[in-house]
Order: C-alpha cells, then sequence, then structure tokens
C-alpha cells in the first residue's frame, strides 16, 4: 500500500493544504511550529481515524482530511474522512492491521520515543498488543478477560450441595439412632420385667424357708429356752489368764559380744586426742613442690653442661659449627653423576644437530639444482603454436597443402615445447617443500642443542658450588680435631654459648637456695628445725610424724562410738533381766491352770498340751451351747414377723403376683438375653424415643434436596469447563503466535542493530510474551534495552515496530515516522537515514525531522523514487 496524497482541508493549523508523498523515502523538514506534527497526525487520521483532540481545526467547525491510496492490486482509495462525524473505514485493514496494530507498529511519533525511557513497559504493552491483535478488532487478552468463569455459581453450587448431602448423612444419622434407641428401649424393657420375676422368685423362695424354719423350730424347742455352763465359766476364766500371760511375756534372748565390764576396759585403754597437725600443710606443700621442681629443674639442666672443656673462643666455634655441613659429600656425589648425565645428553643433541644442519645443506644444493620453470616461455610457445596452427588452416582454406603442412608441423613442435617447459614444476615443488621440512627440523635440533648446554652448565655449576662446600666442611673438621674438639654442629653451639649456659644455671641454684630457705621456714613454724638435715629429709621426717598423729587421731575418734556401744550393752542387759523375770511369773500362773483343769507337766510344752486338749473338749461342749442359744434367738425374731398363719397368707399372695409377672415378661420372649443393669434405664429410654420421633427429620425429603442439588452443580460445573476449554484454545492460540513473531524480530533485528548502532550491538532477543527487548554487546554482555541512553533506546524500539510492522502486515504497509533521531548522534543518525532509504525500496516510508543534518543527509542521497519537502512555519 502506497499513499498517493493528502490533503488537510481543516485539520489543526492545516486548511486546504495538501501533502504529495513519493513511493519511496519522503522527507518532510522544518522548524518548530512549521506543522510537521499536524501532517504526520494527518495522514494517520486519513487512514484510520480516531485523531486526537488537540488536532482539532484552529478555526472553524469542519474537521476532514482526505487521501489517495494505491494497493498491492492496483486498486486506488480515495478516503474522505469528515472527523467529526467519522464513517469511513480502517484503511490499514486494507494491509492486515487495524487501526491499533498500524499505530502500535508503522506509525511512531515524537512522543512516543521521547518517553521510551520513561513509559517503556506502556510502549512494549502497546507492541504486544499489536502483536497479539494482528490486525483483528481485539487481543487474546481481551477474550480471556471476558471468558469469565461462574465461580460464584459454581461455589454456591457446591456449597448447596455439601448443606443438602450434609442434611442427608443427618437424616440418615437420626433415623439409625432413631432404631438403635428404639431397640435398645424395647431390650430395656424386656430386662425390667424379667429381673421383677427374678427378684419376686427369690423373695418367694425366702418367704418359703422363712415358713419352714419357723415351724421347724416351734417343734425343736416348743415354749421352753435351752440349759446353759455357767457351772465351769471360772475355770476359763483362769485358763485363759494364764494363756494370756504366758503369750505376753517375753522370749529371754542370748547376748552375744563383748560384755559391758569389756567396753569399760576397752574404753578407759584408748589415747587422748593428739596436739599437732595430722596432715601435711597446704602452704607446707606448696613450697615443698615448688622446691623440688626447682630442684629437678637444675639438675637436668646440669646434665646438659657443655663438654669437653676447650680454650678456643666463642666466635671460632661458631665459625666452625657455621663451615660444617656433613651432607655436602653427598651432593657432590649427587652434582657429579648429573653433570655426566648433562654431558651425554649433551653430546647426542650436537650430533642430532649437525646430522640435521647436513640434511638440510643437501636439501637446499638439490633445490637448487632443479631449474627454476619460466612461465613466459611456455605462454608464448602455446601462443606460437595457437597462432601457426591457424596459419595453417588458412594455407589449406586457400590450396596451398605443402606450405600448410610445414605450418602446422611447426605449431605441432611449439605445442610440444611449451607443454614441456613445466615438465620440472612438480619435482621443484617437492624438493622446495623436503628443503623446508629438513630446514625446520634443523632448527629445532638447534634449539634442543642450546638447552642441552645450558642444562650441563648448570649441573657443572652445582658440582662446584658442592665441590666447595666439601673443601670448606673438611678444613673445619680438621681445625676442630686441632682444638680436640669434637666436629659436630651442635656440640660447637653448646660450647660457644657455655656463658650463657652457666650464668642460667647459676639462676636456677638461686632458685633452688630460695626455695629451700622457704622450705625451711615452713618447717621451723611447724617445730622441724634440724640444721644437719637435708631439706627432703626434713620433708620426709615431718610427713611421718604427721601420719603417727593421725593415727592417734583415728584411735581417739572411737571413744564417742565404744562409750555408745557400752551404754547399748548396758540396756540390752537389763531388758534380759526383765524378760527373764516376766517369763517366770508367767510359767508358774500355766502351772496352776493346769493343776486346776486336773492335769500335769513341768515343761512349758506339756502344760500347753494339756491346755489344748482341754480346751478341745469344752469348745465342742461351747459350739453346742452357742447353737442352741442361736437357734431360740432365731425362734424369736421369726415369731415378731408374724405367726405361720400369717406368713403362708402372704405367701399364697406373692403366688398370685408372680403369676402376674411373669405373664408381662412373657410378651418379650422374642428378645435375645438381655444385660440386666438396662433395667434401671427403660424408662429414660421410652421417653428419649418419644422426643426423638418427635423431631426426626425425613429422609427421602433430604434425598431429594441432594438429587436437586447434583444436578444444579452439574449444569454450572459443565459451563465452567466448556469456559476453561476456550481460555486453553485461546492461550495456545497466543503462545502460538508469540511463538512465531519472537524468532522473525529477533532475526530482522539481528539484521539491523549493527547498522544503527555502528557495531556496538551485534545481536538481540525478544521476549515473546512480553516483546521486551535484550541487546548483546560485541563483548557478548547483554543488557535491557530500555537500560540503555535514550538515544539507543529510542533507534532499538524504532527497529522494533519497524519490524512488527513488516511481519504483521499482509502487503508492505507505509511508515510514519516523526522526529525519530531527535536523539542520536550524528553518525547513527545517518546510519539510521541509510537503512530507512534501504527499506524504502519495498515500502513507503515519510519521515518528519527537524535537524539540519537530517536535511543534508536528504539533499545528498535521496533519488528517484524519493522527495524532500521543506515546510515553513504556519502563521500564527
Amino acid at each position: 500500500m502506497k499513499i498517493e496524497s493528502v490533503t488537510a482541508h481543516a485539520f489543526g493549523p492545516l486548511h486546504d493544504r495538501t501533502l504529495p508523498l513519493a513511493p519511496g523515502l519522503t522527507v518532510v523538514s522544518g522548524v518548530n511550529e512549521s506543522a510537521k506534527s499536524s501532517w504526520h497526525a494527518a495522514i494517520r487520521a486519513a487512514l484510520c481515524g480516531e485523531p486526537s483532540a488537540r488536532h482539532r481545526p484552529w478555526q472553524g467547525e469542519s474537521w476532514r482530511v482526505t487521501a489517495m491510496v494505491s494497493l498491492a492490486s492496483g486498486e486506488v482509495v480515495a478516503v474522505d474522512r469528515d472527523l467529526n462525524d467519522d464513517s469511513a473505514p480502517d484503511v490499514a485493514r486494507r494491509v492486515g492491521l487495524d487501526r491499533t496494530s498500524f499505530a502500535a507498529t508503522a506509525c511512531v511519533d515524537q512522543a512516543q520515543l521521547l518517553t521510551v525511557l520513561d513509559a517503556a513497559d506502556g510502549l512494549q504493552e502497546h507492541l504486544r498488543r499489536a502483536a497479539a491483535t494482528a490486525g483483528t478488532d481485539g487481543t487474546v487478552e481481551q477474550a480471556l478477560k471476558r471468558l469469565n468463569a461462574p465461580v460464584d455459581a459454581l461455589r454456591e453450587a457446591r456449597n448447596r450441595l455439601r448443606e443438602a448431602e450434609t442434611d442427608l448423612g443427618v437424616a440418615r444419622r437420626e433415623h439409625v439412632r432413631y432404631l438403635e434407641l428404639s431397640a435398645r428401649a424395647r431390650l430395656a424393657a424386656a430386662a425390667r420385667a424379667r429381673l421383677a420375676v427374678q427378684e419376686h422368685a427369690a423373695s418367694m423362695e425366702a418367704l418359703s424357708q422363712r415358713v419352714a424354719r419357723l415351724t421347724e423350730l416351734q417343734k425343736r424347742f416348743g415354749d421352753s429356752p435351752p440349759s446353759g455352763l455357767a457351772a465351769q465359766e471360772e475355770l476359763t476364766h483362769v485358763v485363759n489368764r494364764a494363756l494370756a500371760a504366758w503369750r505376753a511375756a517375753p522370749t529371754p534372748r542370748v547376748l552375744t559380744g563383748p560384755s559391758a565390764a569389756t567396753l569399760e576396759g576397752e574404753l578407759e585403754a584408748l589415747p587422748e586426742f593428739p596436739v599437732g597437725e595430722t596432715a601435711v600443710d597446704d602452704e607446707l606443700r606448696v613450697v615443698a613442690t615448688a622446691y623440688e621442681t626447682a630442684a629437678a629443674v637444675a639438675a637436668a639442666h646440669n646434665e646438659r653442661r657443655p663438654s669437653p672443656p676447650t680454650t678456643a673462643e666463642p666466635s671460632v666455634l661458631r665459625g666452625l659449627a657455621t663451615r660444617l655441613d656433613p651432607a655436602a659429600g653427598g651432593r657432590l656425589t649427587t652434582a657429579s653423576i648429573e653433570v655426566d648425565t648433562a654431558r651425554q645428553i649433551q653430546d647426542e643433541a650436537a650430533a642430532n644437530a649437525a646430522r640435521a644442519q647436513v640434511e638440510a645443506d643437501v636439501a637446499a644444493a638439490r633445490v637448487h639444482e632443479i631449474a627454476v620453470p619460466n612461465p613466459f616461455l611456455r605462454n608464448a610457445l602455446l601462443a606460437l603454436s595457437c597462432l601457426t596452427s591457424v596459419v595453417g588452416l588458412l594455407l589449406f582454406v586457400v590450396g596451398q597443402q605443402i606450405p600448410a603442412v610445414g605450418v602446422l608441423v611447426a605449431a605441432l613442435v611449439a605445442g610440444v615445447g611449451g607443454a614441456l617447459s613445466r615438465g620440472n614444476a612438480a619435482q621443484r615443488n617437492a624438493a622446495v617443500a623436503f628443503a623446508a621440512e629438513r630446514a625446520a627440523a634443523a632448527t629445532d635440533a638447534r634449539a634442543v642443542l642450546f638447552h642441552a648446554d645450558r642444562a650441563l652448565a648448570e649441573a657443572e655449576g652445582q658440582r662446584a658450588v658442592a665441590s666447595e662446600a666439601v673443601r670448606v666442611h673438611d678444613e673445619a673438621a680438621a681445625r676442630c680435631a686441632a682444638l680436640g674438639i669434637p666436629a659436630d654442629r651442635e656440640t660447637l653451639w653448646r660450647l660457644a654459648n657455655r656463658a650463657a649456659w652457666e650464668a642460667e644455671h647459676a639462676d636456677l641454684m638461686s632458685e633452688v637456695a630460695r626455695t629451700e630457705k622457704a622450705v625451711r621456714v615452713e618447717l621451723a613454724a611447724r617445730g622441724k628445725v634440724e640444721a644437719g638435715m637435708s631439706v627432703p629429709d626434713l620433708l620426709v621426717d615431718y610427713e611421718t610424724d604427721c601420719k603417727v598423729r593421725a593415727r592417734q587421731a583415728l584411735m581417739a575418734a572411737q571413744r564417742p562410738l565404744l562409750a555408745q556401744a557400752l551404754e547399748d550393752r548396758r540396756l540390752a542387759e537389763s531388758t534380759v533381766a526383765e524378760a527373764t523375770v516376766a517369763h517366770t511369773r508367767a510359767l508358774a500362773l500355766l502351772r496352776h491352770a493346769v493343776t486346776a483343769i486336773g492335769g500335769t507337766g513341768e515343761r512349758p510344752e506339756d502344760l500347753l498340751r494339756a491346755i489344748a486338749e482341754w480346751q478341745r473338749g469344752w469348745d465342742r461342749m461351747l459350739r453346742e451351747a452357742e447353737e442352741e442359744r442361736n437357734a431360740w434367738a432365731e425362734l424369736q425374731n421369726l415369731l415378731a414377723e408374724g405367726t405361720v398363719n400369717d406368713l403362708e397368707t402372704t405367701l399364697s399372695a406373692a403366688q398370685t403376683e408372680h403369676a402376674a409377672l411373669i405373664e408381662t415378661a412373657a410378651r418379650y420372649a422374642a428378645c435375645d438375653p438381655v444385660d440386666p443393669t438396662l433395667a434401671t434405664a427403660a424408662d429414660a429410654l421410652a421417653a428419649t424415643v418419644t422426643e426423638l420421633a418427635r423431631k426426626l427429620p425425613s429422609v427421602p425429603d433430604a434425598e431429594e434436596a441432594v438429587q436437586a442439588a447434583t444436578a444444579v452443580l452439574t449444569e454450572v460445573t459443565a459451563e465452567v469447563e466448556a469456559i476453561d476449554l476456550a481460555s486453553r484454545y485461546l492461550t495456545a492460540a497466543r503462545e502460538k503466535v508469540h511463538s512465531t513473531i519472537a524468532p522473525a524480530l529477533e532475526t530482522t533485528l539481528r539484521t539491523w542493530l549493527p547498522l544503527v548502532t555502528d557495531g556496538r550491538y551485534v545481536d538481540a532477543a525478544v521476549d515473546p510474551q512480553s516483546l521486551t527487548v535484550r541487546v548483546c554487546s560485541s563483548s557478548e554482555t547483554w543488557h535491557q534495552a530500555s537500560r540503555l541512553s535514550l538515544g539507543t533506546a529510542e533507534q532499538i524500539y524504532l527497529l522494533l515496530r519497524v519490524a512488527l510492522a513488516q511481519h504483521l502486515a499482509t502487503e508492505p504497509c507505509p511508515l510514519l515516522l516523526d522526529d525519530v533521531t531527535v536523539q542520536a548522534d550524528d553518525a547513527r543518525t545517518r546510519a539510521v537515514l541509510d537503512l530507512l532509504l534501504k527499506l524504502s525500496e519495498d515500502r513507503q516510508i515519510v519521515l518528519f525531522a527537524q535537524e539540519t543534518a537530517v536535511l543534508e543527509w536528504a539533499r545528498e542521497r535521496l533519488g528517484e523514487r524519493d522527495v524532500l519537502h521543506q515546510l515553513t512555519p504556519v502563521a500564527a
């Protein structure tokens, strides 16, 4: 599509003015207030309509633009758009776009580029919408927003179904509970009836037994009470008193261990508590430890006394110790071996280098022996052969056969000579290559020889150093032998430091004397003053005294325990004496009782046996008399409740009542055996069942409510699933569009970006979702386009919009650009203009600019398909 011309009948400051446009690049230049932005908006309004209100005419009410547009099909479209009542179609649709996508891609005004950094997200959103619409009336995002699933209705349907299911569950549970309670109430009633029969049967049995027992006792006693055993009660008291005394009397125990008299003698033999220390004092132990430590350190130091004695000066001894090197001989041997090895390697390297050099010289001589081919001679002979061949053919044509044969023979000889003139070329090339190879081998051999020479020199230097070290060591050892001292470094250093050792030893001995004095002072304070004894002997004597006093104190400490043992022994002997007296008195009472009942015996066990035999006969009589008394008492109790006739009348009435209870229990004969404890809950269960039956919910009604809620939920769920399926299809379509647009845009940007940025940025990446652009510099560093300088960001987004327009449109559509180079420097301005000129070869581009550099470029570069318009300021 190309715009032939645009006429602004009434648009902003423009009135009845026409702007013709070239099929290639149209540059519209002008200073401020020359209506460049108005013409830019007028062209866009002519194509798409919907101009901004700020472009309303300065005078009058009419607001109208017209344009002539030619399409790629050859059709010419005349657009006449009344902007107050716009009914003209959107011309951008003729190229596969619409007014929104055309404004987002092909139409770039100054305001958009100037705000690219402050509103980069908005521009990206605009471009993304253009990519998503691609000439349609709406975006996928708008469709997705309109596809709102009835979430509230779905949630309400689910809640209603849950409530209905909950109500159904409650109704079923209440119904089950009602049935369970009804069965339990019936079981409780059965338990109560059966328990009443059992209890009444037990009472009837007890009443029958009472009638029989009363009849039996009246026949046994009549009206006379039983006789007693008062004659022998006094004798029973005597026996019981003797047995009680015998059982209460303690048995005298036999005491063991030392007697009280023995303990009194031991107590008197114990020593008194000693005077003095029973353990080594802590302060004395501290100073004694310090003395022992100082003495041990001094003794160890004395063992390191420098020897043997010598008169040599310390400096001489230190010098000898420094020059001694026992390992020098080993290093000399190792260095000699390394020198021999390095010399052998050097000899081999020298032989290899000489051999390689000879081979290189022979190869070079071989190259000189082979003649250099002359290309001029070969070409001349071949040309002569061709020329003579032509002459011979001409002679044949004119009928001169003999001269023609001679000429052709000469042509043949010249051709053969030309062909053979390069016969040695392959041989010479092979010789040159071999000579180069041998020369390189000789160079490598010389390098190896150089390294071998250097290694030999280093090895010889190491051997010289080791030899010198051996000489110095031998001289120092000989000097030590002359001085009469061993050739040992450690011994020499000790002899050289003898003065320091003696000073240190004196300090140590002073410390020993100080600690010894402190020990003697502490011992003197404790009564140990023996000038003739050494300190260790005094310490041993003092510790021995402490141990003796400690043993005496331990023995004296036994006095309280021994006194307590004496008191306990005296108490035990007194208790045994009292027990013996009580035992004797009880034995006398026991003998008196046996005599009273007519028995005999001396030992306690014989006396107790006689009493036991007497008691067994007496107990039998007592039991018989007790039984008689109890039976008489029972008879009196039964008569107190009524006579035999009264009890028989009561039994007859109970039998009648028992028959009625059996009839009641027969109604529950079908019930299984029941726990009798349920009988107490029969009334409460019956009341609960009655109350539950009154409030019992309907299960069928609850089931119908669940079915209705399920039907509603199924209907809403189907609607939600349909909407979700449509959303997935729309999302997939959007992602497919993005996946095809992003690679195409990246390919286009990679082509244009180095040209516009003078090679600073060489690659680009486009986010398919947001159309965010990242660019890669020549140093392979990636940057966000919106974070670069304002000029660079403008250029990148300009290229992105041009690429979008190129990709989305079904045929080349015009590009309307207003001040797109305002933030670029001169170099990038010319680069952008050169790119636009190249793009105008297959699409129409209209560029509005105010910079002088753009005007100069247009005058210099525009061609036949292009045009330059210079606008003048409009009247105020």
